[in-house]
C-alpha cells in the first residue's frame, strides 16, 4: 500500500514537474520575443519622434544633437531585431518581420533624404517631406510590429491551454491510481477487520476501562481489580481522598475512600466485593460524605460499575464520586427557606400548621394530649411607628431569641404573622402547658428593649387550647386560639386566656371571626342589599320633608338574608368598617344617580362608621364618588356617631366641613349615648341631632329619659339643629315626642325598613310609595 501510494505521488509529482517546465519554457520564449519586439517599437517610435523634433529645430547645435540620439535608436532597432531573428521565429512570425523590415527599409531612405534637406537648410521640404512620406510608412511599422505582438500573446494563450490540459490529464491519470489504491485498501483493510477479531479478548479490558474514564473525566473515577485493590485514580480523585495516584495503587479500598453518613460520624463500609457493587452503593445511598487523607470532607454522590472480562467473570469495579457540596447546601439552604422565617429564623406558618397537622392526628390515633398557643405581643405597633420598621425587626429577633431559650427540644415556636406567634406543646397536658404560658408571659414582661438609648416594654396576650382527638380540623383549632387571644387583649392584655368547651368569650369571638371572613367574601361577592328606612317629619304643615335612612343586609351563602347586627359587631372588631361603607355609598349613589331630578331639601342618609373617619382614604374616595356619579351633594346626609366624632373631634370636624363645603348635610347619630359634655357640639358643623333609641324606649315610663329627650331637643334648637328621635315603636311615644317639639322620627311605628327600590326612592321627590305605610294620626296631629 504505501509502496503504490508512493509510485503514484512520485509520478504526478513527475509529471506537474515537467509540464510546469515546458509551460515555464514557452512562456519564457515568447515573453522574450514581445520584449524584444517591445524595443523595436520602442526605437523605431523615438528615431519618427527625434526627426520630427529636429526638422522644426531652428539652432543646427540642437539639430546635431537630435541626430547623434536619431542614428543611436538604429542601433537599438537592429540590435533588438537581430535578437529576434536569433530567438527563433515561426513562419508567421518570420513574416510579419520581413514586412516590418521592408517597410522600415522604406521609410529609412525617406528619413536619410529628410536628413540630407536638414544639412542643406531647406526646412519647409524637410517637413513635407516627413509629413509625406516617412510619417505613413513609420506607422505601417508600427502597425506591423503590433500584429507580431498580438500573435505573441495568442501564441502564449495556446501553450497555456496545452499546459492546462495536460494537468488534466496528469489528474485522470492520479485519479485511476487511486481507484486501484482504495481497492487495495478495501483488501487490507478486510485482512486487518479479520486480523483484529483475533486480539479482541486481548483488547476488551483496557477497552471497557477507557470508556468509562472518559465518561467520568469530571469526577472522581477509582477503579480497583477482583479483589478490591485500588489501580487507579483519576486527578479529581486524587484531589478528593489526598492520595496520589502513586501511592494508592495495590491498596485496600477502605484504606483510601473514608465514606461516613452525612451528619454522622458512622463509618459506611466500603469492604468492595465486586459481586455486591449494586447492593454496595445503593446502601451507602445519594447522603454520603468522604473524608480525605488531609481531613476535608466533601458531600458526594456514589455510583459504580463491575468490569467484566469477554466471559461474563467480574474482573474489577471502578466507581465515580461527585462532589455535590455546593448544590447539597444549597438545597438545604432552600429547604430551610421554605419552612422557616427569616427574621425570627423560626419556623413559618406553612410548617407550623404541618406540625400541627401531625399533633392532632397523634392525638387522634395515640390518645395523647398536646397543647397550642397563640401569642400576640402588645404593644409593638408603638415600637414600629415610632422607631421605624428596623426596630421593630431587631425587637422581634431579641424576643424570640429569649422565647426560643425557654422551650423543650420537641416544641416548636413558629411565626405566623407581623407581631403573632404560634406554639405547639407535644405531649403536654393543659396544666403544664398553662404553666408554660405564664412562664412566657413573664418572660416578655420582663424583657425590655432598647432602641437609640429609649426604652420600650412590651407585652404578650396569649390565647391556649388543648390539642385532643376531639379538637376538630387544625383551622378549626387555630381559629379557636386566636379568638381566646383576643379575649386576652379584651381582658386587659399581657393576660392568658385558656379555652374550655363551655367558653362562651372564646365561642363568641370565634364567631365574630366567622362572620367578618363571611362579610369579606359578600363584599368580594357582591352579596350585600340596600334597605331603608323613612324619618317623618312629626308636625303637619311644618314644611320638613320626608327622607331615608339606607340600612345594609348580608345574603349568606346559603341564600338567606342576614341581620346588620350578626355581622357589624365582627366588621368594626377587625377593621372591616370601611370597605362595608365604601360598598354603601357606591351603590346608594350609583342608585340615585338614575332617579329623576328631585328637591334640594330631600337627602338619603349614609351612615359612617368611626374607622371610615380614621381613614385617610375614605374622603378622597367619597368626592371621587359624587364626581363619577353626578348625584349633588345636597341629597345625601352623612351619619356619624357621637362616640366616633369625640374619639378624635378634630378629625371629624375636619372631615364634615370638607363634605359640607359643597353640599353634603351631617346628623350625629346616637347623641347623648357617650354622656359627654354638649360643649363639643360647637365644633361639629352637624344639621341634625338623633336622639339616642336608648331614651326614646322608654320616655314614657321614665321620666329620666324623658327628661334627656327634652334637654338634647332644646339644646338641638337653640344651636339650630333640627332633631330624629329613633326607636319610635308606638304612637304614644310619637305624640310625647310631637308636644315636645322634636323635629322628625324614626322607628317600628312611623315605617319598617323594607328594599330600597328604585321606586321606592321616588319618595324624596315626595310622591308617596305604594310601600309606604302613612304615619300614625297622631304623629301628624291633623285627626
Amino acid at each position: 500500500m504505501l509502496g503504490l501510494m508512493v509510485a503514484l505521488m512520485a509520478a504526478g509529482l513527475s509529471r506537474m514537474s515537467v509540464m510546469n517546465e515546458n509551460l515555464e519554457a514557452i512562456v519564457g520564449t515568447h515573453n522574450a520575443k514581445m520584449a524584444l519586439v517591445w524595443e523595436m517599437r520602442h526605437a523605431a517610435r523615438e528615431r519618427a519622434m527625434l526627426l520630427s523634433h529636429m526638422v522644426h529645430a531652428a539652432d543646427p547645435f540642437d539639430r546635431d544633437e537630435l541626430r547623434q540620439r536619431f542614428s543611436g535608436h538604429a542601433g537599438l532597432f537592429i540590435q533588438a531585431r537581430t535578437g529576434l531573428v536569433a530567438s527563433g521565429l515561426s513562419s508567421q512570425e518570420r513574416v510579419y518581420l520581413d514586412d516590418s523590415m521592408l517597410l522600415a527599409r522604406q521609410g529609412e531612405s525617406a528619413q536619410n533624404a529628410v536628413l540630407l534637406l536638414l544639412d542643406e537648410g531647406k526646412l519647409d521640404a524637410a517637413q513635407h517631406l516627413l509629413y509625406r512620406q516617412v510619417v505613413p510608412v513609420q506607422n505601417q511599422v508600427m502597425a506591423q510590429l503590433t500584429l507580431m505582438l498580438e500573435f505573441q500573446q495568442e501564441a502564449t494563450r495556446i501553450a497555456q491551454d496545452k499546459a492546462k490540459r495536460a494537468f488534466q490529464d496528469a489528474l485522470r491519470l492520479m485519479l485511476v491510481f487511486g481507484l486501484l489504491t482504495l481497492l487495495v485498501g478495501s483488501l487490507v483493510a478486510s485482512y486487518v477487520i479479520r486480523r483484529a477479531s483475533a486480539i479482541e479478548t486481548e483488547l476488551h479490558q483496557e477497552k471497557e476501562h477507557a470508556q468509562i474514564t472518559l465518561r467520568s473525566i469530571g469526577d472522581a473515577v477509582i477503579s480497583t481489580d477482583e479483589h478490591g485493590a485500588v489501580t487507579f485514580l483519576n486527578p479529581v480523585a486524587e484531589r478528593m481522598t489526598d492520595w496520589t495516584d502513586g501511592d494508592a495503587r495495590g491498596k485496600a479500598l477502605t484504606d483510601v475512600l473514608h465514606l461516613t453518613a452525612e451528619g454522622s460520624e458512622d463509618p459506611v463500609e466500603t469492604a468492595l466485593d465486586p459481586l455486591q457493587i449494586g447492593a454496595w452503593v445503593e446502601s451507602c445511598g445519594d447522603s454520603s460524605q468522604l473524608t480525605a487523607r488531609n481531613g476535608r470532607r466533601y458531600a458526594v454522590e456514589l455510583t459504580a460499575s463491575p468490569i467484566h472480562a469477554p466471559d461474563g467473570r467480574i474482573m474489577g469495579a471502578t466507581l465515580v464520586l461527585r462532589d455535590v457540596t455546593s448544590s447539597r447546601e444549597l438545597s438545604r439552604q432552600l429547604s430551610w427557606a421554605a419552612s422557616h422565617d427569616a427574621l425570627t429564623r423560626l419556623i413559618n406558618r406553612t410548617e407550623f400548621e404541618r406540625r400541627l397537622e401531625w399533633l392532632l392526628q397523634d392525638a387522634r390515633t395515640l390518645r395523647r394530649e398536646h397543647a397550642l398557643l397563640y401569642l400576640d405581643l402588645d404593644q409593638f405597633k408603638i415600637v414600629n411607628d415610632t422607631c421605624g420598621h428596623v426596630a421593630g425587626d431587631e425587637l422581634l429577633r431579641q424576643l424570640t431569641a429569649r422565647l426560643a431559650e425557654k422551650m423543650r427540644s420537641s416544641d416548636s415556636l413558629g411565626r405566623l404573622g407581623g407581631d403573632e406567634f404560634g406554639l405547639l406543646l407535644e405531649n403536654c397536658p393543659l396544666d403544664k402547658a398553662a404553666d408554660m404560658a405564664e412562664m412566657l408571659r413573664s418572660t416578655v414582661a420582663q424583657f425590655r428593649f432598647m432602641w437609640e438609648n429609649k426604652p420600650f416594654d412590651v407585652g404578650v396576650s396569649i390565647g391556649m387550647a388543648p390539642i385532643t382527638a376531639d379538637s376538630g380540623t387544625a383551622a378549626q383549632l387555630l381559629s379557636t386560639v386566636d379568638a381566646a387571644c383576643y379575649v386576652a387583649k379584651d381582658k386587659g392584655r399581657n393576660q392568658v386566656h385558656i379555652f374550655e368547651p363551655d367558653d362562651q368569650e372564646t365561642t363568641q369571638r370565634t364567631g365574630e371571626m366567622s362572620w367578618s371572613q363571611q362579610l369579606s367574601q359578600a363584599i368580594q361577592e357582591d352579596r350585600l342589599l340596600l334597605y331603608a328606612q323613612k324619618v317623618m317629619p312629626l308636625a303637619a304643615h311644618c314644611g320638613q320633608k320626608p327622607h331615608l335612612e339606607i340600612l345594609v343586609r348580608m345574603v349568606g351563602e346559603a341564600g338567606q338574608l342576614v341581620p346588620p347586627m350578626s355581622f357589624i359587631p365582627a366588621a368594626e372588631r377587625y377593621g372591616m368598617m370601611p370597605a362595608l361603607d365604601r360598598w354603601v355609598i357606591r351603590n346608594v349613589l350609583a342608585r340615585l344617580s338614575r332617579r329623576p331630578a328631585v328637591s334640594v331639601d330631600s337627602s338619603c342618609a349614609i351612615n359612617l362608621s368611626g374607622q371610615s373617619l380614621g381613614d385617610k382614604a375614605m374622603l378622597p374616595y367619597i368626592l371621587a364618588q359624587f364626581e363619577q356619579t353626578g348625584v349633588p351633594p345636597q341629597h345625601v346626609c352623612f351619619e356619624i356617631t357621637e362616640t366616633a366624632a369625640v374619639a378624635n373631634l378634630r378629625a371629624a370636624a375636619e372631615f364634615i366641613q370638607t363634605l359640607r363645603d359643597p353640599g353634603c348635610h351631617f346628623s350625629l347619630d346616637d347623641f347623648g349615648s357617650g354622656m359627654s359634655s354638649f360643649g363639643y357640639l360647637r365644633q361639629l358643623n352637624v344639621d341634625y341631632l338623633k336622639i339616642d333609641g336608648a331614651f326614646v324606649r322608654n320616655m314614657r315610663e321614665d321620666a329620666t329619659d324623658r327628661a334627656m329627650v327634652e334637654a338634647i331637643n332644646n339644646i338641638g334648637h337653640v344651636m339650630g339643629l333640627r332633631t330624629i328621635a329613633e326607636y319610635v315603636e308606638d304612637a304614644a311615644t310619637a305624640e310625647l315626642l310631637l308636644g315636645m317639639g322634636v323635629d322628625y322620627a324614626q322607628g317600628y311605628a312611623i315605617h319598617r325598613p323594607e328594599p330600597l327600590t328604585d321606586d321606592f326612592i321616588l319618595l324624596l321627590d315626595g310622591r308617596p310609595s305604594g310601600a309606604a305605610r302613612p304615619p300614625p294620626a297622631p304623629v301628624c296631629g291633623n285627626g
